[in-house]
């Protein structure tokens, strides 16, 4: 039963006893996720939920937040409950069982774009996202580079038709062709050998040790093959820069996202494939990672 049913009768009184109950409960960032979950449930913007504090809630709006918020006390993720996650500067639809987006890896998504438009004396570009999940890499790519084609693929279907949901929602999904596999796997027969202008990625990261240790949120509710990188957390990286030169120009790059205490051995695998030594570039994300 809700610690707080019917207390709150507004909207600043909903919005308080949120913050109060998210954090008692040990959750980080009580308060933006008060007034998070409070905008998508309330159908109102930030401003306007201040601006609107007096407002007199109806029964059936107080109930549907009671539930709501009965689900993030349970430990499910905000995003899954308000099934939105916004991504550079867009709003992208989230669901149970794709892999929610990290503000992390807008940094890898704004580098990728620099380099890209490095390139705009090219005609036509080509690149592909390994691992496309909800689509925000490709979509954020195909949003500000003109002339692109971005190869997304995903080993799962839902993904893929969640991504394809949110190109369609940023008008973009014709300069996106979304492929169902593993990696490389849907490239075969499909994609010619060094045509490809840059690989990026995202892939599965969390070692076996670390895997254990996540907190409920992550590791009870978000799907395990878009978390778990194998033992060491590397089994992905080594697929990557292995045959990604099969598939990139001669001047073409590859940009990935790696866990925390894992750039060295990152590093240390391009080196020995001997791929890509001469320009390794090592930029951190917000967290000093």
């Amino acid at each position: 039963m809700l610690e707080n049913k019917y207390r709150f009768q507004t909207v600043g009184q909903a919005l308080k006893n949120i913050q109060k109950i998210f954090k008692n409960k040990g959750i980080i960032n009580s308060e933006r996720e008060a007034e998070i979950l409070l905008s998508y449930s309330l159908e109102m913007n930030r401003s306007e939920i201040y601006l609107n504090s007096d407002r007199v809630l109806k029964d059936i709006e107080k109930k549907q937040l009671e539930k709501k918020i009965q689900k993030r006390i349970e430990k499910i993720p905000l995003q899954y409950i308000t099934k939105h996650q916004e991504f550079m500067g867009m709003d992208f639809s989230v669901e149970k069982g794709v892999l929610i987006p990290r503000p992390e890896t807008e940094i890898l998504v704004e580098e990728v774009i620099k380099k890209l438009k490095n390139y705009k004396c090219f005609n036509k570009l080509e690149a592909a996202d390994l691992g496309t999940g909800t689509g925000v890499i490709a979509i954020s790519i195909a949003k500000f580079i003109d002339n692109i084609t971005v190869y997304a693929t995903d080993i799962s279907k839902k993904s893929l038709q969640l991504a394809l949901k949110n190109a369609q929602k940023h008008t973009c999904k014709d300069k996106i062709i979304f492929l169902q596999g593993d990696l490389f796997e849907p490239f075969v027969g499909r994609i010619k050998k060094n045509n490809l202008d840059g690989i990026i990625s995202n892939p599965p990261y969390i070692d076996s040790y670390d895997f254990k240790l996540l907190p409920p949120e992550i590791k009870d509710n978000e799907p395990k093959i878009a978390l778990f990188g194998g033992i060491d957390g590397l089994d992905y990286y080594r697929t990557i820069i292995r045959k990604s030169p099969q598939y990139l120009k001669k001047n073409g790059f590859m940009a990935l996202e790696v866990g925390l205490n894992q750039s060295k051995m990152v590093k240390e695998l391009i080196v020995r494939e001997n791929n890509f030594y001469q320009n390794i570039e090592i930029i951190k994300d917000y967290l000093g990672i």
